[in-house]
């Protein structure tokens, strides 16, 4: 790579040096028809007066070469003269140039005078004769970079004056400058054919160098469309932002662009300086991936960026003479910085960072060794007038060169993760199946023992064996589901599901949880949130259950809370899982998305887990078209949300809600919760069903409303959080008001709360442990009070299994006796086939019909992909009705589900086998 780079750096820098040469070349062709000798003198404290005459300056004149006439920064005036001789050239009018258009103001005074009779020292004696004789002033122009070209002497873009020479006049020149730039004064003298022939030669220099720059920036703006890799474009835009400040710095934008207004030159000069720099630092962070080598760098250049950006809109609105000290001030160490930058990356081992640091280098030299010129350090020439144009092209070259090179090494390093990536997910999937089988006998063992007689100490040993198991498979399950995210092979489902239910359900199964580590718990899911919406119910369950895993995991006192809301527009859902735990640091907030990531190294030690959840949720998040996010203080807790779209939504889970309202709206409720957040939305409720409510926050405040009222109330609430419940209590209530007796009495408990104290009652009261579902309570409510409901088509689990023929094909005597003890349990005794070539004799040839076949996959000698496909093969030929044939595999991954339905397969089941899952396949199947 080092050899390519050099001989890249070798074919870019030649044209830059022909076409220095070349300019060096034309400008010594043509040349100046005269070169008078220069001298001056600096008047610091010029009068401020215009019309001081310079045959009254009495000041020791200095003689100056040309190419000296280069200042720099100077205050005051500098006044310039020279004589041109009578008889030295014929009769021709000559141009006076002064190839600078930044000179704030300009005098020249043309004064003439007979000829001298003798020659003996003529410029001696012209210079002398200054004042001994009178000189008559034949012309003044006044300019400067305020005028408009229309009205300057000459419509130029540099300041030029026509001089008329005679052989018989001597010509004495004096010019004055004032300027608030720096004072660089190449005069030249031509006759009108040499100055058009030198304006064709800076001409098509000009025109060489906007068109290499034109074209490099639309080359990489086209590939930027392409290939949307964001250095592309913000090279391009920093390409443009450089041409365009030297377009104005060579007088060619007040030439062709704003001729009648040159004061646009200083104002554009520090906005597309401040555009450029900031173009400059995204161009160098995604060029140099420091998102990847140097973060830290990365963010801080981010805030370089806004500053750069708000300079430069300050330049467009306000473009102040200390802006531009601001701007210089800014810029050296900023450029110094992105060298080091690209320095520090080529040391690390960056493939593009060669390219970047060595363009860079060249235009840094290129811009010092303009500076130096522009501050009078550098004597005027060709090498330093154009020396900004030649390293810019070098540098745009080298860049686009260096661009090519980076889309390579990111097209073979995209290449060589595509391989790692298949190679990790192979992997996986293998390490996954030999994993999961041992796993369905340890998970299906252990549960099949479960239901047998055992002792206290045993029934404790053998659930702390399938919650491990349990544990295990979660984290296995969570690195395949990263792995298959990583390679894009994970898809969604979009079916109809009960999103109310699952939110229950899965807040449900943490109920335990809490009550051991002694927290309240609560749902709190607003009437907004639909009954059912379209998705993928398995990962939404997924996502909470490791939200909620991680707020238990993480409090060890307080609370933790699910709530579930609609924003605004009512197109997402909003899922809140808050908790009163340890809490995370602003800085470890940043990171705690990504993989394998927990808030502290000691973390996974103390509380366990891989570091795969929260990332995982975040992708399942993303690839449903929600967001993810969390706001969290130390020791105050944190708050997980996240929001999900609502597609396909069904607002209530019953086919007569309207029919409904008018009874709820007759119904009176009486409320004793002590919990405001549960109460404030109960109320959501009441203004959807129109019910009746009074609420009040403790028993004692529940008896008073009763005594001032005497109502009578349909339902009566009773939370066990109120801090005067007891149950005796509760019982002396329900003696002494006989409105309690014939009301229905709800009771939210804590789970274990004993529920045969209660007497009295017309009813016996409804329980309902935490965490509240209002789901259940509503359910519960619409029953006492004999609502008929219409509810949609549901899966009968009373199906007689008994009278199934099923076939059981796997090799693994372990895994065989699982499952049969499963379908034992259902009341099926299956036939059994210890491999794939067993199967074919009991199926093919056979009178009999097998209801359901579970296949295993991975087999010696005919594999479950070979004995389904030769089983196909005979229904066909045999014109027999196609048996169901459900694959039994320990991979997870969606590919091998694929391969099964490509054989013929009609289901999935995933070892370790979960029996539940097992019952709803056999019924589904039965029903049909």
């Amino acid at each position: 790579m080092k050899r390519s780079l050099w001989h890249w750096l070798l074919w870019v820098g030649l044209p830059g040096l022909w076409l220095l040469a070349f300019a060096t070349g034309s400008h010594a062709a043509i040349g100046p028809e005269l070169k008078p000798a220069l001298q001056f003198y600096h008047q610091p404290d010029a009068p401020p007066t215009d019309h001081l005459s310079p045959l009254n300056l009495d000041v020791p004149w200095q003689n100056i070469d040309r190419s000296e006439l280069n200042l720099g920064f100077v205050e005051g005036d500098v006044w310039v003269r020279f004589e041109l001789e009578a008889g030295a050239l014929p009769p021709r009018p000559l141009l006076l140039e002064v190839a600078n258009h930044k000179i704030s103001r300009l005098d020249v005074f043309v004064y003439q005078r007979p000829a001298p009779s003798s020659a003996d020292d003529p410029l001696q004696t012209g210079l002398q004769a200054d004042r001994q004789e009178p000189l008559q002033l034949e012309a003044h122009f006044a300019a400067g970079d305020h005028l408009p070209i229309a009205q300057r002497p000459y419509p130029a873009r540099n300041f030029i004056f026509p001089i008329e020479y005679s052989p018989q006049l001597n010509k004495v020149v004096y010019l004055r400058f004032n300027s608030r730039y720096p004072m660089k004064l190449p005069i030249n003298l031509w006759t009108p054919e040499q100055l058009e022939r030198r304006n064709e030669g800076r001409i098509l220099f000009q025109g060489f160098y906007f068109g290499v720059v034109a074209i490099m920036a639309i080359y990489n703006l086209c590939i930027y469309f392409f290939v949307r890799d964001r250095s592309y474009g913000t090279y391009s835009f920093f390409i443009l932002c450089l041409s365009g400040f030297i377009l104005i710095d060579r007088g060619l934008a007040i030439e062709y662009l704003w001729p009648n207004h040159p004061g646009y030159d200083y104002q554009m000069t520090l906005v597309l300086t401040a555009l450029g720099s900031a173009a400059s630092i995204p161009f160098t962070v995604h060029f140099l991936s420091l998102h990847q080598h140097a973060p830290r760098i990365a963010s801080a250049y981010r805030h370089l960026t806004r500053l750069w950006l708000a300079l430069a809109l300050l330049g467009l609105v306000y473009p102040a003479t200390w802006l531009t000290y601001v701007v210089v001030i800014i810029l050296i160490p900023g450029s110094i910085s992105l060298s080091v930058v690209g320095l520090l990356m080529w040391r690390r081992g960056v493939p593009a960072a060669p390219y970047y640091t060595l363009a860079w280098f060249v235009l840094v030299s290129a811009v010092s060794i303009y500076d130096a010129y522009l501050l009078g350090m550098l004597p005027i020439s060709i090498c330093t007038e154009y020396s900004l144009q030649v390293g810019n092209m070098v540098e745009v070259t080298l860049l686009s060169l260096g661009l090519a090179y980076r889309i390579k090494s990111l097209d073979q390093e995209k290449r060589e993760a595509h391989l790692l990536t298949q190679t990790k997910s192979e992997f996986l999937a293998t390490m996954s199946h030999e994993i999961r089988t041992p796993m369905n006998g340890i998970l299906g063992m252990a549960e099949l023992l479960r239901d047998t007689r055992l002792t206290p100490q045993q029934a404790s040993y053998i659930n702390t064996i399938l919650g491990s198991g349990k544990t295990l498979m979660t984290v296995l399950n969570d690195i395949l589901d990263y792995s298959k995210i990583e390679a894009g092979k994970l898809e969604l489902e979009a079916v109809s599901f009960p999103v109310r239910r699952l939110l229950d359900e899965t807040a449900n199964v943490f109920s335990v949880t809490a009550k051991e580590k002694g927290l309240f718990f609560n749902t709190y899911i607003s009437p907004r949130v639909p009954a059912r919406i379209t998705g993928d119910a398995n990962r939404l369950r997924q996502i909470l259950t490791n939200l909620l895993s991680n707020a238990f995991k993480f409090t060890r006192e307080g609370e933790v809370t699910l709530a579930a809301d609609c924003d605004d527009s009512g197109q997402f859902i909003i899922i809140t899982v808050s908790d009163s735990g340890v809490g995370i640091a602003a800085q470890q907030q940043q990171s705690i998305f990504e993989q394998f990531t927990q808030a502290d190294r000691s973390t996974s030690r103390k509380y366990g887990g891989s570091g795969l959840g929260l990332t995982i949720s975040k992708r399942f998040v993303e690839m449903m078209g929600g967001d993810i996010g969390l706001r969290s203080q130390p020791g105050q807790g944190s708050i997980f949300w996240f929001t999900i779209p609502i597609i396909e939504s069904r607002q209530f889970n019953l086919g007569n809600a309207d029919a409904l309202k008018p009874i709820a709206s007759g119904l009176r409720i009486l409320i004793a919760n002590p919990d405001t957040r549960y109460t404030d939305l109960i109320r959501e409720y009441q203004k959807l069903w129109g019910f009746s409510l009074s609420i009040t926050h403790c028993l004692h405040d529940l008896q008073q409303q009763l005594e001032v009222t005497g109502s009578t109330y349909d339902f009566v609430l009773m939370d066990q959080y109120c801090e005067d419940f007891s149950i005796a209590l509760v019982n002396d209530l329900i003696a002494r008001y006989p409105v309690l007796q014939s009301s229905n009495l709800i009771l939210t408990v804590k789970p274990g709360f004993p529920r045969h104290h209660f007497a009295g009652l017309g009813e016996p009261p409804i329980f309902e442990e935490y965490p509240i579902s209002i789901s259940a309570i509503q359910l519960s409510l619409l029953e006492r009070i004999g609502f008929n409901r219409v509810l949609p088509e549901q899966i009968d689990e009373n199906v007689d299994l008994s009278r199934m023929q099923l076939l059981v094909v796997d090799d693994n005597p372990v895994n065989t006796k699982v499952i049969c003890g499963f379908l034992k349990k259902l009341g099926i005794i299956p036939e059994v086939a210890a491999s794939g070539q067993e199967a074919l004799e009991k199926t093919l040839g056979a009178n009999r019909q097998f209801d359901l076949i579970f296949m295993d996959c991975e087999m010696p000698d005919i594999d479950g992909y070979e004995a389904t496909t030769r089983i196909r093969r005979w229904e066909t030929d045999n014109q027999r009705p196609p048996q169901i044939i459900c694959a039994l595999s320990a991979h997870a991954m969606k590919s091998y589900r694929d391969r099964c339905f490509a054989v013929g397969m009609n289901d999935f089941l995933a070892k370790p086998i979960v029996m539940q899952d097992l019952k709803h396949l056999l019924i589904r199947y039965a029903q049909k």
